[in-house]
């Protein structure tokens, strides 16, 4: 477990400030952020080549805010996986016991394990980026750290080659039982593999929880933007119904489980895929059915967008292209979008 507490980090102009982060044992945490919001920097501070200039840092409860590097536990790798050229594969991964004076153990397991035994004698400019990739977590992971930093490790990959990266990496870092932070600019590796999400701007972290939770209740409105392609309206809060608030967001009543008093301007969130669309108007537990028309359909891989539009109100939702067909859904065709007031959430009161 590695906690930290109100942390405060100068690199040049660039300021880092993390009032609590804490990874429990067997967490896999994904940081996201756009460039620039220091993520890489809080990894770098973690492993050691940053010196806070407040608060702390604790591994299992020891206190390593100033240990160095070396003396942490704590292996990183960065996009670029800085492996040694003139050094075959086996002694690339075998570098950290050679340095530390421990016996070359593990080397083969490890490298059976990433599917590169092979690859053993092979020097890394005649490997994939994918092989290389391996190869450097293969070296990350041979002390047994007690947490593994990952810097976009699947950037370099081609898209077709980052799901089975993703699969054998979490699969393998699963079996070795570390505990990971991993940034990235990739939410499929946040739904693949972590369990906690975390976002940042401008050196801070600003919405922290699970995976599930951050992107269904984003708490603020860079956050919700940010993880993309949700729906952000803004309303008045007009009544309370029972449990709920009723939002007025351009002529529609939306309502929503989230508190806020009366009469305040609020922005609500709406996932796309929280969106159930029908031709004719069901009765579900769906509280909010609205009438839209469609301005426009469009297909990106395996999702469909639907932009939607009911007077001044535009929304959008996410298919398949198999619901599409299934529905016969065309553009300028009448819809009713659905979707439960347990999923509209405020995430700011203006």
């Amino acid at each position: 477990m590695i906690e930290i507490k109100d942390l405060h980090v100068n690199v040049g102009e660039f300021r880092i400030y993390v009032d609590e982060l804490k990874v429990e044992d067997g967490d896999y945490l994904i940081i996201v952020g756009p460039t620039g919001a220091g993520k890489t920097i809080l990894l770098e501070t973690i492993a050691g080549f940053h010196v806070p200039s407040k608060g702390k840092i604790l591994l299992h409860g020891k206190d390593i805010t100033h240990l160095p590097p070396q003396k942490r536990g704590i292996s990183m790798v960065y996009q670029d996986y800085m492996l040694f050229p003139h050094m075959t594969v086996r002694e690339n991964i075998a570098y950290p016991l050679k340095v530390r004076g421990e016996k070359l153990e593990d080397v083969e397991e490890i490298a059976r394990k990433l599917e590169i035994e092979h690859l053993l004698d092979r020097y890394p400019n005649t490997l994939s980026g994918g092989e290389r990739q391996r190869v450097a977590i293969a070296r990350a992971v041979i002390i047994k750290p007690r947490i593994l930093l990952l810097d976009e490790p699947f950037s370099a990959l081609d898209p077709g080659m980052r799901n089975s990266a993703r699969k054998l990496v979490g699969d393998f870092i699963g079996e070795m039982e570390i505990d990971t932070i991993h940034v990235t600019h990739d939410f499929s590796d946040a739904w693949v593999l972590g369990n906690k999400l975390a976002v940042m701007r401008d050196g801070k972290i600003v919405r922290v929880g699970t995976v599930e939770d951050v992107f269904a209740d984003p708490q603020d409105d860079f956050v919700a933007q940010f993880l993309g392609s949700t729906n952000i309206l803004k309303g008045i809060v007009r009544e309370r119904v029972g449990d709920l608030i009723a939002v007025e967001v351009d002529g529609h009543r939306i309502y929503t489980v989230d508190d806020a008093p009366i009469d305040k301007e609020v922005l609500v969130s709406v996932r796309p895929e929280s969106i159930v669309i029908s031709k004719e108007l069901i009765h579900t537990s769906q509280r909010n059915e609205i009438d839209f028309e469609i301005e426009d359909i469009s297909q990106e891989g395996h999702i469909v967008w639907l932009y939607l539009r009911s007077g001044e109100l535009r929304m959008k939702a996410m298919l398949t292209p198999n619901a599409v067909e299934s529905l016969g859904i065309r553009k300028g065709e009448h819809v009713y979008g659905s979707f439960k007031a347990a999923a509209t959430k405020i995430v700011r009161r203006v």
